[in-house]
């Protein structure tokens, strides 16, 4: 506070100013003004206009883009490559990470024995994959992943995208059969920048549940 004549106070004049600009949840990046503190005296009995923090300029360009969600295409194949690995090691949980949204949810399909569906966030979708290969590692089991596209279906409308894409899977990239098969559903939405993967739900094959024969082929 400020003692003007007659003994009476006057208040300070203080004015803070925070502007904070986030962008892109690829690559965030975050510029912030902070709170500066600007006071001004009071003299003749008028206060002074206050002096503005000023506020950054707008982004000139768009964020880089992460190529694994620069189109459907790249994110797909980058679902099947993130997943799959070799014997001696684990999925590459960042990059698949990556291509989800947060909060994204994953539902596997119901355990046999199971009395409903288990819906899962990417945090305990990886620790279930670690305790799969940690089981089979401890039983002395066959190890390696390897999932691959062998079909699909896309029906997009703008930034949405739905896609059906048929599955199959090996321990080995030269296996000569697959083990399982499968269809997956991954619903995809753009922020205008690129891709990502909001939710993955998939079925297996079985002698009930066959793949119908649209399904085995990939389509362009």
């Amino acid at each position: 506070m400020a003692r003007a004549a007659g003994g009476r106070l006057r208040p300070l004049v203080a004015l803070g100013l925070l502007a904070t600009l986030a962008c892109g949840p690829a690559i965030p990046v975050v510029n912030v003004v902070g709170g500066a503190l600007v006071a001004t005296a009071i003299q003749s009995g008028a206060a002074a206009s206050p002096v503005r923090t000023p506020v950054p300029p707008p982004e000139s360009g768009p964020l880089t883009v992460q190529p694994d969600g620069a189109s459907v295409d790249t994110i797909v194949a980058a679902l099947y490559a993130a997943v799959s690995h070799g014997p001696e090691y684990e999925p590459n949980w960042i990059r698949l990470r990556l291509l989800f949204l947060d909060r994204a949810i994953i539902v596997p399909p119901r355990r046999p024995g199971a009395e409903a569906l288990t819906v899962l966030d990417v945090d305990a979708f990886e620790e279930r994959i670690r305790s799969y290969i940690a089981g089979r590692r401890e039983r002395g089991e066959p190890l390696g992943f390897t999932e691959r596209e062998i079909a699909r279906r896309e029906n997009r409308f703008g930034n949405v995208c739905q896609v059906f894409s048929t599955y199959e899977t090996v321990r080995a990239p030269a296996d000569p059969a697959p083990f399982a098969r499968g269809v997956h559903s991954i619903q995809l939405v753009s922020d205008g920048r690129r891709w990502w993967i909001a939710a993955l739900v998939w079925d297996t094959e079985r002698e009930d549940n066959p793949i119908a024969r649209n399904q085995k082929e990939l389509h362009p």
